[in-house]
């Protein structure tokens, strides 16, 4: 059983805020209030301490700007700005949650189909930190146990898509599968096979004017998509299996990878 739960935390969505290259007004007067407030808790959060060490005595500067960053973060919140992306971000939660329960069932169906994984003898319990839609994010936290998504839902069932592309890095990590491949394999799995047969219509690697999948993956996945052709009505391999044969085919292309390697690549 996949079970997901849906949350909107404050100082995860203002991190990716202060990340962002949006121009949104809103997301824009955040930023600055908080520069403004605690210049060097803005750098910490938006994961750019380069003005910070610049500066000098940067141990000092970031030790000073967190004995204050309940009160600056306080203030954050409470700011018009915040409230109004935090309402909008909390509406977005509400859809995507909404959407993942009304196609769990069709979408498990279509993925057990694809994957012959036995979903019957896994449980899996993952909480999804929602960010505003705007802050294009998706990226899988295995070991935590969670997801962090927002995105703009860019066809129909957008978000269904792309959680389930999350979930299969969760369910895949642990083995022995070179990553790289692996996740042209959830690609291929989630991002087009699952997307057409839960929206009865599309195409590979494009959906209307949307390019699908990662650029880097897309050379890999061309020139897996034949023998994935293949596999699809093919009962005897499982997903997994079919990672390990394309990998004993091509070992040199597939070579060991560390787990921090493997882990820059669960997006």
């Amino acid at each position: 059983m996949i079970s997901l739960s849906f949350t909107v935390d404050k100082i995860y969505l203002l991190q990716h805020i202060l990340k962002t290259q949006c121009t949104s007004k809103d997301f824009q007067l955040i930023k600055h209030a908080l520069w403004r407030r605690n210049e060097n808790l803005c750098y910490l959060l938006a994961q750019n301490i380069e003005p910070s060490i610049c500066r000098g005595n940067f141990v000092s500067a970031i030790k000073d700007s967190l004995s204050n960053m309940r009160r600056d973060l306080s203030h954050i919140y409470n700011s018009p700005p915040f409230k109004r992306v935090l309402r909008q971000t909390n509406r977005y939660a509400f859809f995507v949650e909404n959407q993942w329960k009304k196609n769990y069932a069709a979408s498990l169906k279509i993925i057990t189909d694809i994957t012959r994984l036995d979903f019957s003898t896994i449980e899996l319990h993952l909480k999804v930190f929602i960010s505003h839609p705007e802050l294009s994010r998706g990226r899988s936290y295995p070991d935590q146990k969670s997801i962090g998504w927002g995105h703009s839902e860019d066809w129909k069932n957008y978000s269904t898509v792309y959680l389930w592309h999350e979930i299969m890095h969760h369910l895949t990590y642990k083995s022995r599968a070179n990553q790289t491949l692996m996740h042209a394999l959830i690609e291929l799995t989630c991002d087009n096979e699952l997307r057409i047969r839960l929206n009865k219509r599309g195409h590979y690697f494009t959906e209307g004017a949307f390019s699908i999948g990662h650029r880097n993956l897309r050379e890999l996945e061309k020139s897996v998509e034949t023998r994935w052709r293949k596999y699809l009505p093919t009962p005897r391999l499982n997903l997994f299996g079919l990672e390990k044969k394309l990998r004993n085919e091509f070992p040199k292309k597939f070579p060991y990878q560390s787990p921090l390697e493997r882990w820059a690549d669960w997006h």
